[in-house]
Formats: C-alpha cells, sequence, structure tokens
C-alpha cells in the first residue's frame, strides 16, 4: 500500500477540484433550475454531469506518475476523497450558508439530498473502475531526433 501522504495526495488533487465544480453547478441548479424543475429535478438534472467532471478529474489523478493504481490505494482514495469532500459540504453549509448541522443532516434526508448522497457515494467509488493503464511515453525514432544534414545510424 502507498504510504498515506500519496492517498491523501490523491484523495485532495481528487475532491477539491471536484468540490469546485459543484459549488459553481449548484449555484446554477438552485438559482435558475431548481425553479423550473423543483429540487428532485434539478439535482437529476445535475447529478450526471458531475459524475462526468468527478470521472474527468479521477482519471487525471489515477493517470498522474505519481498515483497509485493499486485497488486498497484506490479504495483509501475514494474513503478519503469522500470524507474530504463531506467535510467541506458540511463547512459549507456551516460558515456560507449559516446552517446548523440539524439542518445540513435534515437536508441530506430530503429526496433530493438522499439523491446528490447518492451521487456522492458514486464519486467515492469512481476510483475502484478500472480504467486502462496509461501508455508508456513514445520513443522518437533517430530520423525524429537528428536534423536531415547529419548522417544517420539507421542508413
Amino acid at each position: 500500500m502507498a504510504g498515506r501522504h500519496v492517498i491523501w495526495a490523491m484523495a485532495a488533487a481528487y475532491a477539491l477540484p471536484t468540490f469546485a465544480a459543484g459549488a459553481l453547478m449548484g449555484a446554477v441548479r438552485v438559482l435558475l433550475v431548481t425553479p423550473l424543475t423543483g429540487p428532485v429535478g434539478a439535482v437529476l438534472l445535475e447529478l450526471p454531469m458531475m459524475l462526468a467532471v468527478a470521472w474527468f478529474i479521477c482519471g487525471l489523478i489515477l493517470g498522474a506518475p505519481w498515483a497509485s493504481r493499486r485497488f486498497a490505494d484506490r479504495l483509501a482514495m475514494g474513503v478519503a476523497a469522500f470524507t474530504l469532500l463531506m467535510s467541506l459540504e458540511m463547512l459549507l453549509g456551516l460558515l456560507v450558508f449559516g446552517q446548523a448541522p440539524g439542518e445540513i443532516f435534515r437536508g441530506l434526508s430530503a429526496p433530493a439530498g438522499r439523491l446528490g448522497l447518492l451521487g456522492q457515494a458514486a464519486f467515492a467509488l469512481l476510483p475502484l473502475v478500472p480504467r486502462p493503464a496509461p501508455a508508456p511515453p513514445k520513443r522518437a525514432s533517430t530520423s525524429e531526433t537528428f536534423p536531415a544534414a547529419w548522417p544517420r545510424a539507421d542508413a
């Protein structure tokens, strides 16, 4: 298993940009979409887009040369990223929206909140979805590395 610092770095690199994207999409959802569709309809429209963003970010992280691709490490990354994401959600509710913890948990128990929580659970599981291994770097041929006027060893 990779060191804790690698797991937490992977989790933070996954959770923070996903949270930022979710905050932007959440603002659009609340201000523009919810009045038209209601809370459940708005979350149903937002959820696939958020999962696509999370899938993209997760792929970037898992493709990084410093990231571990072992199953146990990807599982730990998902759990740690979920923990970070939920902590950020709680802080946003407390500090920005002035909600009490009970209000936040009541919001999660509403139908739209349960759908959102289901999406966050899927976010935590995305690192476990198999992906192709990153391609090794392509080596340049001698004809690509030497100017045309230079003698080539393969000529």
